[in-house]
């Protein structure tokens, strides 16, 4: 029988911006260690872990939003 959940995929390629304690950020690039995936900030030193970002949701015309936490 087929999975009734919506999948999410989300991507971590250079440019791409998400939320991050509160303010917007912007991907550099990502690292793989054997402590697993870490995301480099551009513009910044900082590193942190996939977990720790929030997708930004995008508007529909509808005037809805997409993205994390919507049904």
């Amino acid at each position: 029988m087929a999975a009734r959940y919506k999948a999410a995929m989300i991507l971590y390629k250079p440019g791409t911006q998400f939320f991050f304690k509160g303010r917007l950020v912007t991907v550099d690039f990502v690292i793989i260690r054997k402590t697993g995936l870490w995301i480099r900030l551009a513009h910044s030193d900082e590193v942190c872990r996939p977990e720790d970002l929030t997708p930004v949701a995008e508007r529909h015309a509808s005037g809805r939003m997409e993205g994390a936490g919507s049904q």
